[in-house]
C-alpha cells in the first residue's frame, strides 16, 4: 500500500503529521486533512459542488486516488454520464443531462481538440462511424447533424438508434462492495459481481435493463428486474426468436402479462451477471446438474419428491445421464399439465418418455402409464406401501 506524509494543522505546543493513504478505496476521510469543507470546489469551467453529491460514493466518481505525482485527475465527462441524463428504471432521470446545467454559457470552450474546423467534412466521418453512441450522442442528436446534412445534401441516417450508451458506467456504483440498502429483510447489496467471466461481459447494461437509458424508456412492465428478465426476447443481441415464441405462449409468460411478477422470466432461469458460457464439457455438465437453482425456488414441492431411484434420486446425486427438469417439461414452452399440447399430458407422456427411453424398448403407453406418476411421488407411494408400512414398524424401521 503506497502512502505519503503532509504537513497537517499546527495545534498549540506541537504540529501533528497526518499519513494519508493513496492506495485502496476512495472515501472522504483520506481527503478531510487538506479539505476540511470538501463539499465545495472552485473551477472556472463548470458548475459544481461535493456538496450535491454528498451522497454519492466518493469512489463513484474517483475509482482511484486523484492526486498524482503528476498532476491531479479529474472525472471526464463520460464519468459525469453515468448518472447524468440516465433514466434509472422507475426512478426517472437521476440527474439533469443539459449541457448548461453545469456548463452554463461556457459550452464554446467545450469544443473538443479533435473538432477541427474542418470537422464538417472528411474528419468526422471515422469518429461518428466508431463513437456514435458511445461519445457523439453524449452532446448531439440526430438533429444536429441534420442541420449539416441537409445543407449539404447528403443522405445519411444512423445505423444505430442514436442514443447514448455508457457501456458498463453503471459498475461506478454497482461497483462496490458499499452499495447496499436496509429492507425488512435485511441488508440487501446492490453490488454487480461476476460480470467478467460470464457470456455477458463483453454487453452494455442497458442491453438487458432496457429501462436504464438515455432517452425515456417504455419498459413492458414497471418493475426493473422483470424487465430486465424479460430482455432476452426482444432479439436485440443475438437470435433467440424461437425460444422467445416458445415462452410467449408458456405458462410463466401469462403469469407475467397477468401481473404475477413472482413467475419465472428468461432470468429468473439462465441467470444475469454471472450468466454462465457453455464452451465447456465442463459447464455443459454444470448447466445440466442446476435442476435445484432454476427450478426448486418456485417447485419446490416438486424438487423434494422429484425421487424415484432411477430420475430424481440419480440426478441428485449427479448422475448425468439422469434426466433434468427440461428433459420432460421443456424449458421454454412450459405448459400445465391439462393443457393438451403439454409434454405431462396423460395423452403425450409416452411420447415424452420415448425420447429416453426408446433405445430400451419400453417406452410404450402402457410403461408411461406404469411409470410416469411414479416420478414426483416416491415418497407417498412408499408410505403407501404396504411393506414399507410393516418394516416402518420394526425397531430402527423408516
Amino acid at each position: 500500500m503506497m502512502a505519503f506524509a503532509i504537513a497537517a494543522f499546527v495545534v498549540p505546543a506541537f504540529a501533528q503529521t497526518v499519513t494519508i493513504e493513496v492506495g485502496g478505496d476512495v472515501f472522504s476521510d483520506k481527503c478531510k486533512p487538506c479539505h476540511a469543507d470538501f463539499t465545495q470546489t472552485d473551477n472556472p469551467k463548470y458548475t459544481f459542488t461535493h456538496g450535491n453529491h454528498i451522497t454519492f460514493q466518493c469512489s463513484s466518481c474517483h475509482p482511484t486516488f486523484p492526486h498524482k505525482p503528476s498532476g491531479t485527475d479529474t472525472p471526464t465527462m463520460k464519468d459525469c454520464f453515468n448518472c447524468h441524463a440516465l433514466y434509472h428504471g422507475p426512478q426517472g432521470v437521476l440527474a439533469k443531462g443539459d449541457c448548461e446545467a453545469c456548463h452554463g454559457n461556457k459550452l464554446p470552450d467545450l469544443r473538443p481538440a479533435n473538432h477541427t474546423f474542418d470537422w464538417a467534412k472528411t474528419p468526422h466521418v471515422e469518429p461518428a462511424n466508431n463513437e456514435l453512441t458511445t461519445l457523439c450522442s453524449m452532446c448531439h442528436v440526430k438533429n444536429d447533424c441534420d442541420v449539416c446534412h441537409v445543407q449539404e445534401r447528403v443522405a445519411w441516417s444512423p445505423p444505430v438508434p442514436m442514443v447514448y450508451e455508457a457501456g458498463t458506467g453503471c459498475l461506478a456504483c454497482h461497483g462496490s462492495p458499499n452499495l447496499i440498502k436496509s429492507s425488512s429483510e435485511g441488508i440487501v447489496s446492490f453490488q454487480v459481481t461476476g460480470l467478467e467471466s460470464s457470456a455477458h461481459r463483453d454487453l452494455a447494461c442497458p442491453d438487458c435493463h432496457i429501462d436504464f437509458l438515455y432517452t425515456e424508456p417504455k419498459p413492458p412492465t414497471r418493475v426493473w428486474y422483470v424487465n430486465a428478465g424479460i430482455s432476452c426476447a426482444n432479439g436485440g443481441c443475438h437470435d433467440h426468436d424461437e425460444q422467445a415464441d416458445a415462452y410467449a405462449g408458456s405458462v410463466h409468460a401469462e403469469l407475467v402479462a397477468a401481473g404475477d411478477y413472482t413467475a419465472a422470466t428468461c432470468g429468473s432461469c439462465h441467470g444475469g451477471h454471472d450468466i454462465a458460457r457453455l464452451d465447456t464439457q465442463a459447464a455443459l455438465d454444470a448447466l445440466h446438474l442446476s435442476s435445484e437453482a432454476m427450478c426448486a425456488a418456485c417447485h419446490e414441492d416438486q424438487w423434494d419428491n422429484y425421487g424415484d431411484a432411477y430420475h430424481g434420486a440419480a440426478y441428485k446425486r449427479k448422475a448425468l445421464d439422469a434426466p433434468a427438469c427440461w428433459d420432460c417439461h421443456p424449458a421454454h414452452e412450459v405448459l400445465a399439465s391439462d393443457d393438451p399440447d403439454s409434454t405431462t399430458n396423460a395423452a403425450n407422456i409416452g411420447e415424452t418418455c420415448a425420447s429416453c427411453h426408446e433405445q430400451h424398448g419400453d417406452a410404450g403407453e402402457e410403461f408411461a402409464r406404469f411409470s410416469a406418476e411414479m416420478i414426483h411421488r416416491q415418497e407417498e407411494l412408499r408410505a403407501d406401501n404396504l411393506l414399507h408400512k410393516v418394516l416402518s414398524l420394526l425397531p430402527g424401521g423408516k
